[in-house]
């Protein structure tokens, strides 16, 4: 295994293989059948069933172009599974580093590179729109040319706009922002400028996207971003933003990017979010869960008040004996498999409700996040959707708040227009817990389809009448959410009119306003 290649290697191995056996060809069941049609395109060598089955069961890492022959053979939208691959491998590998962890074609310092480079350079400094293509193969480019010395101001313009792209996509468009700004954040030049950019944008409090903001500091090992890092766990710019930083020290502290003092600074700060109750659920059991990560070799006393933290917090996390983790993601996973359009009767799927289970109730935002991601690149999407939903009906039919919210938080992701009537009733449904309104509202501006005019209008309506009534934090998070949603769905004529509304609460006008004053080559950008 080279130096950087993720320990979960035999994932992606897996999502090749389930891509194929339910790909649009029956016949590539067999993969005598797939090895046959896979030369062309992208792919110009002949392939064995033995290269297929190695690449499948991960004896062996794909290659780059092997990943994109794939998509080629199975109609998968274009750079899907590259960059889920990209992505995944990153946050799980044991080694960061810039370069993709698919590994390109090998970087030589001759005229076509170097004129790639100072083509998309220039369309980056520009107003020209980028593609999530383009800052691929920028980024992967430039990780591969080393210490090509650039300009600071090329760094720093690189940075900004690469992080207002990212936070204003959606689906494999953000995927790919997200995996450049990593790469420019392990980078040796561009690091800098790039933790730069974020600390700035987090400090900002105009801003409207705040976690992956700060949370994407945990790829950086510059100084700045472990200071920065720790600086919004003490002084946040709000909720967001501190649990942002609290995300990040998953990763900073699995790859030693704090000093000493700063994890001994750490231990208190993440001791109290573990075990005061004025924090939600869903920040302790982080907390809970870095309290493992904490490094051994602090002093005793230390060791001890973390061991009972983590004790109190975990228990937060138990279900009753009635209900398991693994009882639901078994039951979800059953019905998506047995409305899948074949039968894969020689590949029993053993790592589908390992992956559900992870995707729903992991403390881990990022874990279930990535989880979410494989899924979505697999042909299990929709029904598994279907599944969710209705797992997610008996949920709240019953009571079960968190495992609702759960399911409504993996149907973000995995969602599409057939979800959506769902998600929106449960925006405005009446007597719903908090954290079900909440992730209802989060998710209808990444679900698949699109909403009316007239549910936006009531759904902000009911919310802006219950707030003016109650002041309650659940309407304000709910508008803002809400908001969040028309401006991913490009909806400029709702955001002017909230922004002019005076019955709406002040926050909500400034971030129908954010969004609105966001220069078109960005906004426009974020959709390629």
């Amino acid at each position: 295994m080279r130096a950087g290649w993720s320990p979960q290697q035999h994932r992606f191995g897996w999502l090749l293989r389930v891509n194929r056996l339910y790909g649009p060809e029956d016949r590539w069941r067999r993969e005598s059948a797939f090895a046959a049609d896979f030369q062309g395109g992208c792919w110009p060598e002949r392939t064995s069933v033995y290269q297929i089955s190695r690449w499948e069961t991960a004896k062996v890492r794909v290659p780059y172009l092997a990943v994109r022959r794939y998509e080629e053979l199975l109609q998968v939208p274009a750079h899907r599974l590259v960059v889920l691959i990209d992505t995944i491998c990153r946050y799980s590998a044991a080694i960061p580093g810039a370069a993709p962890l698919l590994q390109r074609q090998p970087y030589r310092d001759g005229p076509p590179n170097v004129d790639r480079i100072g083509e998309l350079l220039e369309a980056v400094q520009s107003d020209d729109v980028v593609s999530g293509a383009q800052w691929d193969e920028l980024t992967a480019l430039l990780s591969g040319a080393g210490q090509m010395m650039l300009p600071r101001p090329t760094w720093v313009r690189m940075g900004e706009r690469l992080l207002a792209e990212m936070i204003v996509a959606d689906g494999v468009p953000w995927a790919q922002r997200y995996e450049a700004l990593n790469r420019l954040l392990a980078h040796p030049l561009s690091q800098q400028p790039a933790v730069a950019a974020c600390a700035s944008l987090a400090a900002d409090r105009t801003n409207q996207v705040f976690v992956e903001t700060v949370s994407v500091l945990d790829g950086s090992p510059h100084p700045d971003a472990a200071a920065h890092v720790l600086e919004q766990l003490v002084h946040p710019t709000n909720d967001r933003a501190q649990y942002g930083a609290l995300l990040a020290c998953v990763r900073k502290l699995r790859y030693g990017h704090f000093t000493e003092p700063q994890v001994r600074r750490l231990v208190p700060i993440v001791n109290e979010f573990a075990t005061d109750p004025a924090y939600y659920e869903d920040t302790r059991l982080l907390a809970a869960e870095l309290l493992r990560r904490i490094p051994a070799d602090l002093a005793s006393d230390a060791r001890r008040r973390l061991r009972r933290a983590a004790t109190q917090a975990v228990a937060l996390r138990r279900l009753p004996e009635t209900n398991p983790q693994r009882s639901v993601a078994e039951r979800i996973a059953n019905t998506t498999v047995a409305s899948m359009v074949r039968e894969a009767p020689r590949f029993p799927d053993t790592l589908l409700p390992d992956l559900i289970e992870e995707m729903l109730f992991s403390p881990v935002f990022d874990v279930r996040l990535y989880a979410q991601l494989l899924l979505y690149g697999t042909p299990y999407r929709l029904p598994l959707a279907a599944a969710l939903a209705v797992e997610l009906v008996t949920q709240v039919a019953s009571g079960g708040s968190e495992e609702a919210r759960a399911l409504i938080e993996a149907l973000r992701i995995l969602g599409s227009e057939k979800q959506r009537p769902l998600v929106e009733r449960l925006t405005v449904a009446a007597g719903l817990p908090p954290p079900v309104t909440l992730a209802a509202a989060s998710a209808i501006g990444h679900l698949g389809g699109s909403s009316s005019d007239h549910y936006w209008t009531r759904a902000i309506d009911l919310h802006v009448r219950q707030w003016h009534h109650t002041r309650s934090r659940t309407n304000a998070s709910a508008l803002d959410a809400l908001i969040y949603g028309l401006g991913i769905a490009r909806n400029g004529a709702m955001l002017r009119g909230i922004r002019t509304r005076p019955d709406i609460p002040p926050p909500a006008r400034t971030a129908a306003a954010w969004w609105l004053n966001l220069p078109s080559s960005i906004y426009n950008s974020a959709i390629r």
